[in-house]
């Protein structure tokens, strides 16, 4: 996937959360939403990654094939991403279905992919991808952690207690389900 294209899928997501909540990145700098882009992955994979703003524009071009971005507003930069090729189709895909746009993933058919996300993430339903009700479902506010796509015929061994220890399936049943790879040990929460 082209990443200009997206650059373009994450500026809609980011322009509706920035109108909804005002931008909470003004404070940071370039150089600093780069660092804290980067340090979603390891410097082998983040070095030489495409860098992208929380508004999707081009902060630095890359040559290994992966995207960085820092976290969207207004969390404080606590979930930024690296991802590779297939990450980034999942990525294009799943934002149109958040948008309300026609989006077409079969998780079926998905290759392997990596993501990593080594400050950890937001809060998020485990079961429905999504819900924004923390009155349902099963909540889970992942520390360090990979997420990895695969076919998702290669998923049904697997957990999907986020709590049980190690790698456990998240949104089993949707067509955006994947492996989480918990890096530390999950705390439920309160």
């Amino acid at each position: 996937m082209n990443s200009k294209y997206l650059m373009f899928i994450l500026s809609l997501l980011v322009s509706s959360t920035i109108i909804a909540h005002g931008d909470e990145h003004e404070r940071y700098s370039e150089e600093q939403i780069i660092e804290i882009a980067m340090s979603a992955g390891p410097e082998n994979i983040s070095g030489d990654a495409t860098i992208i703003s929380h508004d999707g524009s081009l902060l630095r071009e890359g040559s290994n094939g992966w995207v960085c971005m820092p976290g969207m507003p207004p969390n404080e930069n606590v979930n930024p991403m690296c991802v590779d090729p297939a990450w980034q189709n999942w990525l294009e895909e799943y934002m149109k279905a958040v948008m309300g746009q026609s989006y077409d993933y079969d998780p079926n058919q998905a290759t392997f992919g990596m993501s990593y996300m080594l400050v950890g993430d937001v809060p998020v339903d485990n079961n429905e991808p999504f819900n924004t009700d923390q009155n349902q479902g099963v909540w889970v506010a992942e520390g360090p952690h990979l997420m990895i796509l695969l076919p998702q015929d290669l998923l049904k061994d697997l957990p999907t207690d986020p709590y049980a220890g190690g790698p456990y399936v998240m949104w089993e049943g949707s067509e955006f389900v994947h492996v989480m790879v918990p890096l530390e040990v999950t705390e439920p929460l309160d």
